[in-house]
């Protein structure tokens, strides 16, 4: 393996969310350039190329735990009464309606209970499918949301997952989204208290993405065992499939840079 990539960790998010995604994902696994994934358990493609997936050697797999896309999995429970989903299309609710359920104090023990069991489920789910999973994050960050990573942290212990990702919270403030950051950081303390190990997460931009000296002087400033997220995918197919998703080009353009890395790295 080229000496550049092997001290570079590069997350893919979103696996199983549509075939151009799985095959981005899969292109780069296969190339050495990929070395976690996070896999949407209830997504529709979840089994596209799946196969092909587990055979790359020395690959990771996390749970992308998801409250806020796609139908829930027959496991969670799939009736009007989860707060979560919307009783019409027997969907997720969106992102902004899944923090006004959590601002509502009323909604505090169905949401943890409902939370705790979308992640049995989901989890299961995986294990079914045979995927190893040995770190967790979550889709739109929804397992920084309070009290998710105290209801799930017996499931963690059962299954020996002792590690996770938690965005930087400066990433956060940068964005101005304080609420974000304050949630960050709480889950930063919670997670050493039960014992999780986190990953600090950088997602490089498109410039730096795609050149190797950029990347190697970026990482040497970062913090030791940083995870690299990236969200490749093959062709803008999202909106064909009625995925409910605003980064849908970049996408493309974040597969075009890896590929651009790739063959800057062979050449040189």
């Amino acid at each position: 393996m080229n000496p550049v990539l092997a001290k570079l960790t590069f997350t893919a998010d979103d696996w199983g969310m549509s075939p151009g995604i799985n095959s981005a994902i899969l292109d780069m696994a296969q190339k050495g350039v990929i070395k976690r994934v996070s896999v949407l358990a209830g997504s529709p493609f979840v089994k596209h190329g799946l196969d092909e997936l587990l055979q790359v050697k020395g690959l990771q797999f996390g749970l992308h735990f998801n409250l806020t896309l796609f139908p829930p999995l027959f496991e969670e429970q799939q009736d009007a009464f989860s707060p979560f989903m919307d009783p019409i299309s027997f969907h997720y609710k969106p992102l902004w309606r899944l923090r006004l359920i959590w601002a509502n104090p009323f909604l505090r023990k169905a949401r943890i209970a409902a939370a705790t069991d979308a992640f049995k489920g989901q989890l299961e789910k995986l294990r079914t499918l045979k995927v190893p999973v040995t770190y967790f994050d979550g889709h739109q960050n929804v397992h920084l949301l309070p009290g998710i990573l105290k209801a799930i942290a017996p499931e963690l212990k059962k299954w020996r997952i002792r590690e996770t990702i938690i965005p930087s919270s400066l990433r956060f403030i940068r964005k101005r989204q304080f609420h974000s950051a304050i949630l960050a950081a709480r889950a930063r303390r919670i997670a050493t208290r039960l014992g999780l190990f986190y990953q600090p997460l950088w997602r490089p931009t498109l410039r730096t993405l795609g050149s190797p000296k950029k990347l190697k002087r970026k990482v040497s400033r970062k913090t030791e065992g940083l995870a690299i997220l990236v969200h490749p995918s093959a062709v803008n197919d999202l909106e064909n499939y009625g995925i409910r998703d605003r980064y849908r080009i970049g996408r493309v353009r974040e597969y075009q840079a890896l590929c651009r890395l790739l063959k800057s790295l062979s050449s040189g």
